[in-house]
């Protein structure tokens, strides 16, 4: 098999990440409800080396829940209130439009969507615009935009900019300067395992959107004030934790190399396919994917020949951005995507341009 939908999630997991999985298992107690403190350091070491990587001053900051939907379903219902304008992009993933099309539908907010250019994005700011909620790397296409840019802006303008680092942490350097909230996964750059991600918060007051035990303040009829405990309700994915804990080590000892091999794998493919296909992305600041049709073939299509005939696994269809593919105007075909990165090969790359190239010539 070759793997190229390391967008969806990093495979295969790397030793590290393995070994630190099976070691997890054997730690005894639960984080913050056991005499053992074993488990309640690999949280901390952990939270610890998640503030390092984003340069967030405040460990204590880092929230560690169950993903990047779930980060950004508590920053969006946690902060925003009641008659708050939000600005979102056509860029965005459902896991961004479906909790703010769902406040706006309640009459709670007004939302604006627009292009992910700090020049359309300035341009809807109102007197009572709260928050931009935007997405670092197209998740589709892999183009990269400029959060830090605009959180400068958003600054100078005592507005909250909430950026989505799913796609963009592990393959190109992340900060969180000039961001109020960074939400990240887990398993895709950052090399974990499926369930585990977070989020870090400056000094903003967000409302849990889960209650529960949290080992510390257990006579309180409310969540504890203090953070993190304040966001992170119920036992935590220690495993996950774990494998996220040596997937940012890795990631932050090797960022220079990931980013050079990725861009050479990358260069290779659009050079290899000139010609054959249709791109929606670009080489130029863009992260490592590639979004491309085959004309008169659906997108469906296509993969399924790559899956079942050479091997080959990639994603189609609407990749749950549908305001990108309106905007492209692929909502009928969809789109094929290859997302790669440094644990792909030169053969991996040169097997998908030869298999791509046939399935072109194919009529």
């Amino acid at each position: 098999m070759v793997y190229l939908d390391q967008a969806a999630t990093s495979f295969p997991k790397i030793d590290t990440v393995k070994q630190a999985v099976i070691e997890a298992m054997e730690v005894a107690g639960n984080a913050n409800r056991s005499a053992n403190m074993d488990a309640s350091r690999l949280i901390f070491q952990a939270r610890k080396n998640v503030a390092n990587f984003f340069q967030i001053p405040d460990f204590h900051r880092v929230i560690l829940n169950s993903g990047n939907t779930e980060s950004l379903n508590t920053c969006i219902k946690g902060i925003l209130k009641e008659k708050d304008h939000v600005i979102t992009t056509y860029a965005e993933h459902n896991s961004v439009l479906r909790p703010l099309y769902e406040l706006e539908k309640k009459g709670f907010i007004s939302l604006t969507i627009c292009s992910p250019y700090l020049e359309d994005i300035k341009n809807q700011f109102q007197l009572n615009t709260r928050m931009v909620v935007m997405t670092h790397s197209s998740n589709v296409t892999g183009e990269i935009f400029d959060v830090q840019e605009i959180g400068h802006y958003c600054k100078e303008h005592g507005v909250l900019l909430m950026v989505d680092a799913a796609q963009s942490a592990g393959h190109i350097p992340v900060s969180i300067e000039n961001i109020d909230i960074l939400c990240f996964s887990g398993h895709k750059g950052l090399l974990g395992i499926g369930g585990i991600g977070g989020f870090c918060v400056k000094d903003i007051e967000v409302k849990p959107l889960i209650s529960g035990g949290t080992g510390i303040d257990s006579f309180s009829q409310e969540m504890p004030h203090a953070y993190p405990e304040h966001l992170e309700a119920g036992t935590q994915n220690l495993v996950g934790i774990a494998a996220l804990n040596a997937g940012v080590q890795y990631v932050a000892s090797h960022q220079k190399e990931i980013v050079e091999k990725e861009r050479f794998l990358l260069e290779r493919l659009y050079s290899g396919l000139e010609g054959y296909v249709e791109f929606y992305s670009s080489l130029q600041n863009s992260t490592s994917i590639v979004a491309f049709n085959i004309p008169h073939k659906d997108s469906a299509y296509v993969s399924d020949v790559l899956n079942y005939k050479y091997g080959i696994i990639t994603r189609c269809g609407a990749h749950c951005a549908p305001l990108m593919h309106k905007h492209l105007k692929t909502e009928e075909k969809g789109i094929v995507r290859l997302s790669l990165s440094f644990q792909n090969s030169i053969e991996d790359i040169d097997l998908a341009i030869r298999a791509i190239r046939e399935i072109s010539n194919d009529y």
